[in-house]
């Protein structure tokens, strides 16, 4: 079992053919830190080891009632290059490229679906299925010189990485297809500008400040946070109805410990101690 203490750092996944450690997961207080780090293969979700170390980093940190935060970043300046085009063109066979794409799918199905908060940290290339990675993420920190791709349709594929979800429910219907369909890269302004990303950071720094924002996060309320990301996710079309279920929820958190802890702190000026309850 890996060790959940702060400072903690657990290193499942290894391999003989690039680094010795491909995924790496650190426990600071409430945040963990999950670094890819096969930076031989530009940080690869196809990469051997990177995927399962990832899905399984997720679990132990959504089984941890500890850990409030994830932040997912990848080393060496590179985020994420996408997937292992070799391995793909080596197939050459429709179910068993779909059972590898299946393989993967509990990685950013987890993200997405988890009332637990997830940040992405981007240095240098997010590109392909590392987008839609990094699109999954709650919040995503850009550091001057990211860039983001949906590179799939340069190399005759359609996107995977979730991307047909992430990306229109970041930027809207209109830019995703084009980014989708054009496979042209958006800089970290233009990135921050239509709201794939949502916080700047220097070169060097994403890490530096998606652990502050992190820190931040896992001292907020997480009925209401988690509210926040499943009505998000979840709204509804109708207006009323969509009306009618805020009101729901909200009535919820009101009654929740939560609340009355938050509202106490507030009138007695005093920093709120937040439990879920």
């Amino acid at each position: 079992m890996p060790p959940t203490t702060a400072g903690a750092i657990w290193n499942p996944w290894r391999t003989n053919t690039m680094t010795d450690q491909v995924v790496l997961m650190e426990n600071r207080d409430k945040v963990a830190v999950v670094t890819l780090n096969a930076y031989a293969m530009r940080n690869s979700l196809g990469a051997p080891g990177v995927r399962e170390g990832l899905i399984d980093a997720i679990e132990r940190f959504e089984a941890d009632p500890a850990l409030r935060v994830l932040v997912l970043t990848g080393g060496g300046g590179v985020f994420s290059a996408g997937g292992n085009l070799d391995a793909l063109r080596r197939i050459r066979d429709e179910q068993k490229i779909l059972r590898r794409l299946e393989g993967g799918a509990p990685l950013m199905e987890r993200m997405l679906t988890s009332d637990k908060l997830y940040i992405a940290a981007v240095e240098g290339p997010a590109f392909g299925a590392g987008l839609g990675l990094a699109a999954s993420c709650d919040l995503m920190v850009a550091a001057d010189g990211a860039r983001f791709c949906a590179a799939q349709i340069r190399v005759g594929a359609a996107p995977d990485g979730a991307l047909w979800w992430s990306l229109p429910f970041r930027v809207g219907a209109g830019r995703a297809r084009r980014i989708l369909l054009t496979g042209e890269e958006v800089s970290r302004d233009d990135a921050l500008h239509m709201g794939l990303a949502d916080i700047g950071a220097a070169q060097g720094e994403a890490l530096t400040v998606a652990l502050g924002l992190a820190e931040r996060l896992a001292a907020g309320p997480p009925l209401a946070q988690a509210s926040v990301k499943r009505m998000a996710r979840e709204r509804p079309d109708d207006m009323l109805e969509c009306l009618r279920v805020e009101r729901e929820i909200a009535a919820r958190t009101f009654a929740s410990d939560d609340f009355l802890e938050g509202a106490s702190a507030f009138l007695e000026k005093r920093a709120p101690r937040f439990t879920g309850d």
